[in-house]
């Protein structure tokens, strides 16, 4: 299974236009930049949620910054490692570590990206089998598509077959 249709093009095209631009002038240059656009959907086999095991992952950049380094924010070339937290974490003990997006909401309401009480609700009222002990973060802001393809990928599949995670929820900032 592919995760990015043309990704040898895309990556040619990445390394000869953004990349080239950045490593000249150190600036981003969205103009130059190609966004991946796959045009078929991975067939899926479809699953029960009401009997699956769901794992949360956000790209709010949440960390708990009394065991974990924050994401490097500030890096034009993006972070592409990953946090994991506890389900039970109060939201008190987080931290956001990401300059790509208004972070007001989330700190005003924490569930608007890490929805840990409305997922422990489904699971109450039977709509979901259970939840991952478990929440996996990132910083989203990831322009190097071939990094998060190679590196952060596989990191959360492994992530995903040691929990036996049967569904995920992905929740974008």
């Amino acid at each position: 299974m592919y995760i990015v249709e043309e990704f040898e093009k895309w990556t040619s095209d990445f390394q000869q236009g953004w990349m080239k631009w950045i490593k000249q002038s150190k600036l981003a240059n969205w103009k130059l930049y190609r966004y991946v656009k796959n045009e078929v959907s991975p067939p899926s086999k479809g699953l029960d949620l009401s009997k699956a095991k769901l794992l949360l992952i956000s790209s709010a950049g949440a960390y708990l910054p009394a065991k974990d380094k924050p994401f490097d924010a500030s890096n034009i070339l993006g972070d592409y490692s990953i946090r994991t937290f506890p389900m039970t974490t109060p939201f008190s003990e987080l931290e956001y570590a990401h300059e790509h997006y208004d972070q007001s909401a989330v700190r005003e309401d924490a569930q608007v990206l890490l929805p840990l009480k409305h997922l422990q609700f489904l699971v109450e009222e039977k709509a979901v089998g259970s939840l991952s002990d478990v929440v996996i973060s990132f910083m989203g802001y990831q322009p190097r598509v071939n990094k998060v393809v190679k590196k952060m990928i596989p990191e959360i599949v492994a992530l995903v077959k040691r929990e036996q995670i049967d569904a995920v929820l992905l929740v974008p900032s």
